[in-house]
């Protein structure tokens, strides 16, 4: 698996983090959809920035491990003020992805123009095949992508 490449932006959520670093929402789930976005994507043959900062983010406001429903409203702000600052930089239609993905990683609303993109689809399915780690099984309900519902009906 390809390692992160935003250790200073690790190292800067983790200071911040409010919740356990090594708990079910904290770095070890980052890595499991960090290595599930470039699964996906390896697939659909695209690379995007967005996969791995999507995976050290869209959880990184988090206020607990259980129900945090603006946890992901919290996550797209915080995009926005490392955007602002200079900590990340993205071409304007990945910031578009990144702060959409981030969001809306939990609900999603499929007639949202951005929830038919390829690279956000990813984002959400990368997410939604580590459920495992909460107790949950994988539904395929809840996945974008045929190739994200292959790999659930295989776990």
């Amino acid at each position: 698996m390809q390692d992160f490449k935003y250790v200073e932006l690790i190292e800067q959520i983790k200071r911040d983090f409010k919740i356990d670093y090594y708990g079910d929402h904290g770095i070890s789930h980052w890595r499991r959809v960090f290595y599930n976005t470039q699964k996906l994507s390896k697939h659909y043959n695209i690379e995007s920035e967005v996969f791995e900062l999507f995976a050290l983010l869209h959880d990184s406001r988090r206020h607990d491990e259980f129900e945090d429903i603006h946890h992901g409203v919290r996550a797209a702000g915080y995009v926005q003020k490392l955007l602002r600052d200079g900590t990340i930089s993205l071409a304007e239609e990945d910031v578009q992805r990144l702060i959409y993905a981030c969001a809306n990683h939990t609900t999603s609303d499929k007639h949202d123009p951005l929830y038919t993109d390829l690279i956000v689809q990813i984002c959400f399915d990368s997410d939604r095949l580590d459920i495992g780690r909460v107790g949950y099984v994988v539904d395929t309900a809840y996945l974008a992508t045929g190739y994200a519902k292959n790999l659930a009906d295989e776990l």
